[in-house]
């Protein structure tokens, strides 16, 4: 059994104020990580090497009037982009000096934007909300972001979408215990493939491997469930591995060493590995890390770097883990 060890705490804020943290993203780089939460400010920090391990370098403070629930970078490293309960995506480009200033602000969802991803090629941007709508755009020459598609195919909010690896496909999970796949057809996007009752509750969030040959879920029904991706959406996802305990409500697959890390409402953060032949996998827990006072809702593995983890909790803090076996 390892380890994950604490590395260093940022508290956003002290627990009583409630000043949850709701997701991070690492830039592609592995220098600069970005984090949000319900103060309505994006930071974006700078992960350095020695103590304290994480400076806040920006706060952009001025662009949401709610709570902002998700962040994410361009792969390019062009931009980066925050969704808001406040119903608006805002887009930050990255300037000569390295600071994002805000350049864009997409509006058209009726309610809470819960999730925004881009694309692998960055030419696509995605976005899903409380609305029970996953929308489409796409960056024009211009770096405009037009609207290519708006699809509501769940009965539930939209919790969580993230893309597959390589291909221009994405993946949506939902309150109505489903998650569905999108491909575009050369003129629209549409639903690729449906999965009902993936999990007994809502889907919290799903991973693909480096490969994008599986993928994992979390949710409601403390399930953590590992899938292989077919060749074709008639045979269906092929659920292999299970794991159970308490509520998940975060997941990320490492890309480099397979490892899957998971967070929850037990206040704790898991690392999983995966088992087995293909098609008979089980997935072990390998380590474990109690030192949050909430709800973890994100974690993240570091691009470069596959022993650190961050996370993001109700207890208004952003962690560094490191992993030890």
């Amino acid at each position: 059994m390892g380890s994950l060890e604490e590395v260093t705490v940022a508290r956003i804020a002290e627990v009583e104020d409630c000043s949850k943290q709701w997701c991070l993203a690492w830039h592609h780089s592995g220098g600069i990580l970005a984090s949000c939460g319900d103060d309505k400010v994006v930071r974006v920090w700078k992960c350095t090497a020695e103590s304290p391990f994480l400076e806040c370098r920006t706060k952009l403070d001025s662009s949401h009037t709610r709570a902002i629930r998700s962040v994410c970078f361009s792969h390019d490293g062009k931009f980066l982009a925050s969704a808001s309960f406040d119903s608006t995506i805002v887009i930050y480009e990255k300037g000569e000096d390295g600071e994002f200033e805000e350049t864009n602000k997409l509006e058209g969802h009726e309610s809470e934007v819960k999730g925004c991803a881009f694309s692998p090629s960055d030419e696509f941007f995605a976005t899903c909300s409380r609305d029970k709508s996953v929308w489409f755009w796409q960056l024009d020459e211009e770096d405009d972001f037009a609207v290519s598609s708006i699809l509501q195919p769940h009965t539930g909010d939209v919790k969580f979408i993230t893309w597959h690896p390589t291909e221009d496909l994405l993946l949506s999970c939902s309150y109505d215990f489903s998650i569905r796949l999108y491909k575009f057809d050369g003129e629209d996007w549409v639903t690729h493939q449906h999965i009902g009752d993936a999990h007994d509750g809502t889907v919290w969030s799903a991973a693909f491997d480096a490969t994008g040959r599986r993928m994992v879920t979390v949710g409601e029904d403390r399930v953590v469930q590992l899938w292989t991706c077919t060749a074709t959406p008639e045979e269906g996802g092929v659920r292999n591995g299970k794991w159970q305990k308490a509520a998940r409500c975060t997941v990320a697959w490492n890309s480099v060493n397979g490892l899957i890390a998971v967070g929850g409402g037990d206040e704790s953060v898991r690392v999983f590995r995966v088992e087995g032949t293909e098609g008979e996998e089980t997935i072990q827990e390998i380590a474990q890390y109690t030192g949050h006072e909430g709800d973890v809702n994100c974690v993240s593995w570091h691009p470069k770097d596959s022993t650190l983890l961050a996370t993001a909790s109700d207890d208004g803090s952003i962690r560094l883990l490191r992993l030890q076996l």
